[in-house]
């Protein structure tokens, strides 16, 4: 058959300005919302959200042109070629239909995440073209065996179904062996897990060679076997990859990666961030100094590793920073990342305390008292407010009770400064 009587006459030339549509429209909040401005790996990360969607297109597309052998009774010829080769020319449209979807998405997530900085993680968009390929071809099958009118929407809801409805089962790695967990990758300082990734690669290849030897030998007992030799491999491969996984797999981006300046302090920032460097180090530089003015100590190393080496501070890591997320970073960076394990087992008076303190720590770092409210609320700021009023050695005495009860489970916090004592303390 001629390449332009495939194309012509492929379903999947009808559905690609239909995907391509259902996608650009009706996915593009989903696929942009909270995409890391500048990073590639969240933005083609999010980009794999649309798997869910374009996957279940290729399964019906490819039932759509399993039944056309069917029902032209090819299998029933003079076997001049094999099975395999009847349906690659077959699905090769189907295929092209997958890559136009993601590359839609992509195309969407690119436009919002603007990275300019790196090269992207080529190896997602290898998984999504060998999950595509494994749905086209589970399809096709179905479409051999099955009529039209069943086969069809069976492959759009089964292909659905597999692909988004693990993601809201037990255990949480059960989605991971699907789509392969990079739908929300990543922070500035993540990278993807790629035992998750591999784990979906996996499992399609198992279906892939499943459908090769389904197409290909002609032996039934053999083909069965074959079959399911391939189909348990992928399975059991995929698991013993996935298995264990938390819900966002991502892992401690390299420190290498970090572009360090200045001596005291040392600020070392991602590379994505290089054209806001010189915002961050000044207000990273003077959020310090007045932290140390108050009395409280700071290391000389200001970070966005977030696995800070001992003596350096992790003060956060903003795709786009403003110079009060920066002061405030430094400053809260001084306080515990969580509460203490004894508060799993019992009472914990600091837990009130985190929020005035933090909300001290930013404004006497310099952030904006507005903003301060917002995130950490109205009455935290109003202490923290009321603290700032206080004779400095009483405020660095109400920082280091508070900071110890943070710390401990049997420390209590501070009592927050009252109107009447900041008139004393005047």
């Amino acid at each position: 058959m001629l390449w332009r009587t495939v194309v012509r006459s492929s379903s999947a030339t009808w559905l690609a300005p239909l995907l391509a549509a259902f996608v650009a429209l009706l996915l593009s909040d989903d696929l942009t919302a909270g995409v890391t401005p500048g990073y590639w790996p969240s933005t083609l990360g999010h980009a794999t959200f649309a798997l869910h969607f374009v996957a279940p297109a290729c399964a019906t597309a490819g039932a759509w042109e399993g039944s056309r052998i069917t029902r032209g009774n090819v299998t029933h010829w003079a076997p001049t070629r094999s099975g395999l080769a009847i349906a690659l020319p077959l699905l090769a449209p189907v295929f092209v239909l997958g890559a136009v979807g993601m590359a839609v998405a992509t195309a969407l997530t690119i436009s919002t995440g603007q990275p300019d900085t790196g090269t992207p993680p080529l190896g997602m968009v290898l998984i999504w073209l060998v999950v595509l390929a494994a749905h086209s071809f589970a399809g096709f099958l179905l479409g051999k065996r099955m009529p039209l009118v069943v086969a069809a929407p069976l492959a759009l809801v089964l292909s659905f179904v597999l692909t988004a409805y693990p993601a809201a089962m037990e255990p949480l790695w059960l989605c991971h062996m699907v789509t392969g967990g990079i739908s929300s990758c990543c922070s500035l300082s993540q990278t993807p897990d790629w035992r998750a990734a591999a784990s979906a690669l996996v499992l399609a290849l198992g279906v892939i060679a499943a459908a090769v030897v389904a197409l290909t030998v002609l032996a039934r007992r053999a083909r069965t076997a074959l079959v399911t030799v391939a189909l348990l491999a992928g399975l059991a491969g995929s698991g013993w990859l996935a298995y264990g996984l938390p819900a966002d797999p991502v892992n401690a981006r390299p420190a290498e990666q970090l572009q360090c300046a200045g001596d005291n302090p040392r600020v070392c920032l991602w590379p994505e961030l290089s054209q806001q460097a010189d915002m961050i180090r000044e207000n990273a530089a003077d959020a310090r100094s007045r932290l140390q003015q108050a009395g409280l100590t700071v290391p000389a190393e200001l970070t966005m590793d977030k696995q800070a080496e001992p003596g350096a501070l992790f003060i956060g890591a903003w795709p786009k920073p403003t110079p009060s997320q920066v002061r405030a970073g430094v400053g809260t960076a001084l306080l515990p990342s969580g509460p203490p394990a004894c508060a799993e087992r019992g009472p914990y008076p600091g837990a009130n305390a985190y929020g005035p303190t933090a909300a001290w720590l930013a404004r006497t770092a310099g952030a904006d008292p507005q903003e301060t409210a917002r995130r950490y609320g109205e009455p935290e700021n109003a202490v923290a407010t009321r603290a700032l009023r206080l004779a400095p050695n009483q405020q660095l005495a109400w920082f280091k009770q508070n900071s110890k009860a943070l710390r401990d489970c049997t420390t209590h916090p501070a009592p927050a400064p009252s109107p009447r004592s900041q008139e004393t303390s005047r």
